[in-house]
């Protein structure tokens, strides 16, 4: 038995690909360690692992976290580098006197770029977004001196690195984190630039169990009408005037529709809901893809690989960050099509649910894609490359 140790943070996104290969590690005899939010603790014990909570410190830390600036991508490296500071020494703390063979961290929130370094152990990159060979953004904008955010970014991080005593990382490094290896939870052929990646990049295709959705939905309401399916993910979740738009392009039309709006919202405020649509706070996402033909989302990457798992062909909203790299994908390969969100009208979306619909291409595709996502291995593939990690490094039982 060995003991493998997982970095992870408090979003559903990186953390629902790794459970199922935490369950298959478990089935094979490994001893599984989890860091991670509170809201994982019951599913990860549920399949075996030992949960390491990331306590009131990452949560008070997540709420006063202010950026000193607000170009977008700086951002998203601030609070990387400021969530590493704050996360680094609780994980350690916690850990302090346990030791492990395998560290298994997430790309954005497991601390890539000190913890590999300080644990001095096997590192496994989980990837749970696209592996990236360039950063998404322009070379002449990571230059020291462009801007104060960037500035304040690197001041912090030479501090870091030299606190801790590791090597300072550039900015791809730092934020398209790799270890040993890298796994990435999608197909190849999904993932933009897949050609240039080592075989230190293992594309696992998506990672998809049974999952316990402990959730009170009607299936009794479904009538075995053609399901439409609408989720934008559960963090940006406020989007009134979007579900209106669904509600009217759907009305009393011959689909069936199940739209999850999450809890940042007034369902009352959202007036009169027609007889062939269901609304939810939050819906069982895997058995509904498995019942639906069309599939709305944000275009958060687990999602559409869900999604592509099943066959389903999506229609991408992007809202932010990698999403609109997903809704490239989705348009690149046929398996849907994209809607700026500032210019969707009912009409509109109605148009594009029935171009997809009667194109038989888009469904071809999606079953393509669906062979394609399920030969790559998922869940047990990623646990065959932990395993064969710990042999290559002759880690003894």
């Amino acid at each position: 038995m060995h003991k493998i140790l997982f970095v992870n943070g408090n979003l559903k996104g990186h953390f629902n690909p790794t459970l199922p290969v935490v369950k298959e590690l478990v089935s094979r005899g490994e001893e599984v360690w989890y860091f991670a939010s509170e809201i994982f603790k019951e599913e990860l014990e549920s399949v075996g692992a030992h949960f390491i909570s990331s306590g009131a410190e990452i949560e008070e830390f997540n709420k006063n976290f202010r950026s000193s600036g607000n170009h977008p991508f700086y951002t998203l490296l601030e609070y990387k580098l400021k969530y590493d500071i704050a996360m680094v020494p609780v994980l350690l703390n916690r850990i302090q006197n346990l030791s492990f063979d395998v560290l298994v961290y997430d790309s954005y929130l497991g601390g890539g770029s000190f913890l590999p370094s300080i644990l001095q152990i096997p590192s496994i990159c989980s990837a749970t977004t696209f592996a990236l060979n360039r950063l998404p953004i322009e070379r002449e904008q990571l230059i020291s001196g462009c801007h104060p955010q960037l500035d304040e970014f690197y001041l912090v991080l030479q501090k870091e690195c030299a606190r801790l005593g590791v090597r300072v990382p550039d900015a791809l490094e730092f934020f398209a984190s790799r270890g040993d290896i890298t796994l990435v939870y999608t197909a190849k052929e999904f993932n933009p630039g897949s050609e240039a990646f080592d075989d230190s990049y293992i594309f696992t295709g998506p990672s998809i169990g049974e999952r316990q959705d402990d959730m009170d939905f009607p299936w009794q309401r479904l009538t075995g009408n053609p399901l439409i399916y609408i989720s934008m993910g559960s963090i940006n979740t406020e989007l009134a005037g979007f579900y209106k738009i669904c509600l009217e392009a759907f009305s009393n039309s011959e689909y069936q529709v199940v739209m999850s709006v999450g809890s940042k919202i007034e369902i009352s405020s959202l007036g009169n809901i027609p007889g062939n649509i269901i609304l939810c706070r939050q819906a069982p996402q895997l058995e509904l893809l498995k019942r639906c033909v069309l599939f709305i989302s944000h275009g958060g990457l687990n999602s559409i690989n869900e999604a592509l798992y099943y066959g389903v062909p999506a229609i991408v909203v992007p809202l932010v960050n990698d999403q609109f790299i997903t809704a490239r994908q989705v348009l690149t390969h046929g398996l849907g099509m994209s809607l700026k969100f500032t210019e969707i009208t009912a009409q509109l979306m109605a148009n594009t649910v029935n171009t997809i619909l009667t194109d038989t291409s888009y469904q071809d595709n999606c079953k393509d894609f669906s062979r394609i996502s399920r030969q790559a291995g998922g869940y047990r593939k990623a646990a065959d490359v932990i395993q064969q990690m710990e042999v290559k490094n002759g880690i003894k039982k």
